[in-house]
C-alpha cells in the first residue's frame, strides 16, 4: 500500500514538473511577443492584429497606375494569406504583381519567400497565396506593383506592418 501511494506521489511531481515547464515555455513566446509589440523596424510597426494592409494611390491625372495594395492576414495553423493588387488607370500593355514575404528576426526583416506574377493588356491585377510559416515570429509582405503603358513605367511599393504568427 505504501509503496503505491509512494507511486502516485511521484507520479504526481512528475505531472506538475511537466505542467511548469510547459507554463514557463509559453510564457517565455509571449513574453518576447510583447516585448517587441508595437515597435516599428523599417517602417513596419510590430502587432499581434489578425492581417496588416498598406494601400498606396495617386489621384494625379496623366498618371497609369492607380493603385497598389499589399495585404498579409493570419488564416491560422500556421498558414498566412499574402495578397497582392494593381489598379491602373487605363488598360497598360504590362502589370506586375510582385510579393515578398518577409520574417521579423533579430531586429530585422529577412526574406523568407518570393511571388512574381505579369498580365498583359489589362487594368486590374491581383493575386493570392496561402503560405506555410514558421510560428513565433512577425511576418510583413512588401508588394511592388508594377505598370508599363507604351515607354511609361509607374511603380508604388505597399509595405504591411507585422503580424505575429504564435
Amino acid at each position: 500500500m505504501k509503496k503505491l501511494i509512494v507511486s502516485r506521489k511521484n507520479f504526481l511531481k512528475t505531472i506538475i514538473a511537466c505542467v511548469m515547464l510547459t507554463v514557463l515555455t509559453v510564457t517565455s513566446v509571449s513574453a518576447q511577443e510583447l516585448e517587441d509589440l508595437g515597435k516599428i523596424v523599417d517602417g513596419s510597426k510590430l502587432t499581434n492584429e489578425v492581417s496588416a494592409e498598406s494601400i498606396e494611390s495617386t489621384l494625379t491625372r496623366g498618371n497609369i497606375l492607380n493603385q497598389g495594395i499589399a495585404k498579409i492576414t493570419n488564416i491560422g495553423g500556421g498558414m498566412v494569406n499574402m495578397y497582392g493588387s494593381a489598379t491602373c488607370f487605363v488598360t497598360c500593355d504590362k502589370v506586375t504583381v510582385k510579393l515578398t514575404l518577409q520574417r521579423y528576426s533579430g531586429g530585422a526583416w529577412y526574406n523568407v519567400d518570393m511571388y512574381d506574377d505579369v498580365a498583359y493588356n489589362t487594368a486590374t491585377f491581383t493575386r493570392s497565396y496561402n503560405v506555410s510559416v514558421a510560428k513565433g515570429y512577425y511576418y510583413r509582405v512588401k508588394g511592388a506593383c508594377i505598370a508599363q503603358k507604351g515607354s511609361t513605367t509607374e511603380t508604388k511599393l505597399p509595405t504591411t506592418d507585422g503580424i505575429w504568427i504564435g
